[in-house]
């Protein structure tokens, strides 16, 4: 009887093991879970990055970033207002820490199709980013870097 309930103490160990080593090694820990806002104002700039040139909303936008710099974006429905529609066949996600204090604190992604007219585009990739990257701010942006939509 003691060694059925050792054995099965055991079991769970190890399966509680398993299941927590597999949520590591996933990204490591999740440092932000937001959503996305569109660009209300051309040129408006936050975090050390300039806006596009005109203004953006976006119908559904989720941004995640992991500790080891795993990053997955998602925009559905990002178009220009009023048109409502999106003119742009490519984009990709930046990533600023610190504040965007100095260049070296801006990460891009590589640039990703954004579906036209609809504005659909999914960036799922891993970036260097910079140590520290204290308070970071995802951006989805045009190839060249000007933001359509903005975490918060």
């Amino acid at each position: 009887m003691v060694r059925s309930i050792r054995l099965a103490v055991l079991i769970g160990l190890l399966a509680a093991l398993v299941v927590g080593s597999g949520t590591v090694a996933a990204g490591g820990p999740k440092i932000l879970d937001t959503r996305l806002a569109g660009l209300p104002t051309p040129r408006l700039v936050l975090a050390g990055v300039t806006g596009a040139g005109h203004a953006w909303a976006i119908a559904d936008g989720n941004a995640k970033l992991f500790a080891d710099g795993r990053l997955h974006v998602e925009v559905e429905g990002l178009v220009l207002t009023p048109e409502g529609t999106n003119p742009v066949g490519s984009g990709r996600a930046v990533v600023s820490c610190n504040g965007g204090a100095t260049p070296a604190d801006i990460v891009m992604s590589a640039v990703v199709p954004l579906s036209i007219p609809d504005g659909n585009a999914v960036v799922d990739q891993k970036l260097t980013l910079p140590s520290p990257c204290l308070a970071p701010t995802i951006f989805f942006a045009s190839a060249g870097g000007a933001w359509f939509a903005v975490s918060g």
